[in-house]
């Protein structure tokens, strides 16, 4: 399923020189009595980002429509998540064997000085976890089943993906709320612990965006840049989903059926301990 894409809501709105010194880094340290993961050590951003696509067998020998406004999103991560001091690299338009190749590459090396991998896909998708690369539908858990199987480096390590993608075609009309007038151990980790994905929508539902970009990535940055001092990321997180839940809309008068829907975020983690920014 096509990424809906809609009209501006009324509610819209250095690489270092040798005369820098070098910050070292030390390997951040791991506890699993510790309340928060060791956040000290290096942060990566890596954005999957698809603005066009091919004309294939996969896609019927149609072209999928393009993402006008993706590159709002990409910016607005890029600016967020640097600020944050994430190293940030952006692919874009990639291939379905590109994207999980580039992915392996990433999560297959030893990464003794970071603190985490983010990551964010950008993208038409489909009910049933499906996801479109720039030739291609592919099943998002074949993203996941890749960093089950990462480095031993990033075990306790927290993994998380933003999904900004379609999970079907239904739209959500909504429904009014009538209100009252009134150290040195070694752990056995589970191979599912440490993740987090947030989902743009729930399933068999569409996801919206516009020129300024998507209802949930924009939403997402503002709420960071804005709360990250204050609270951890699973608090941030449903800040999100009550800004997209109750603030977005789609604002297309002239196409009645797409017109005021609305759009729900879903997040599933399996994080053992709390994220700070």
């Amino acid at each position: 399923m096509e990424e809906t894409q809609v009209d501006a809501s009324a509610s819209e709105r250095q690489e270092t020189n040798s005369s820098v010194p070098v910050e070292i880094r030390t390997k951040p340290s791991f506890n699993p009595n510790d309340l928060y993961y060791d956040m000290s050590g290096i942060k990566y951003l890596y954005i999957f980002n698809h603005f066009e696509f091919q004309k294939t067998k996969y896609f019927n020998n149609k072209k999928p429509t393009t993402r006008d406004g993706t590159e709002k999103d990409v910016s607005r991560l890029k600016e967020v998540f640097g600020s944050l001091g994430f190293k940030v690299k952006d692919f874009n338009d990639k291939e379905h064997r590109q994207i999980l190749d580039e992915i392996t590459e990433i999560t297959s090396k030893g990464h003794k000085e970071a603190s985490c991998i983010f990551f964010a896909f950008l993208s038409h998708g489909d009910k049933d976890g499906i996801i479109y690369a720039a030739d291609r539908p592919y099943q998002f858990k074949d993203v996941l089943a890749i960093l089950e199987n990462c480095h031993s480096s990033l075990l306790g390590k927290p993994k998380v993906l933003f999904v900004q993608a379609c999970k079907g075609n239904r739209m959500d009309s909504g429904r009014r709320i009538e209100l009252d007038s009134s150290g040195r151990a070694s752990y056995l980790i589970p191979t599912h612990a440490d993740f987090l994905v947030l989902y743009s929508t729930v399933e068999d539902h569409v996801s919206y965006r516009n020129v300024y970009g998507s209802f949930l990535i924009q939403d997402l940055c503002d709420i960071i840049e804005t709360y990250h001092e204050f609270y951890d990321l699973l608090h941030m997180l449903t800040l999100v989903h009550n800004r997209v839940a109750f603030n977005r809309f789609t604002y297309t008068p002239s196409t009645p059926k797409n017109h005021n829907k609305k759009q729900m975020p879903e997040t599933k983690y399996s994080l053992t301990k709390l994220i700070r920014l």
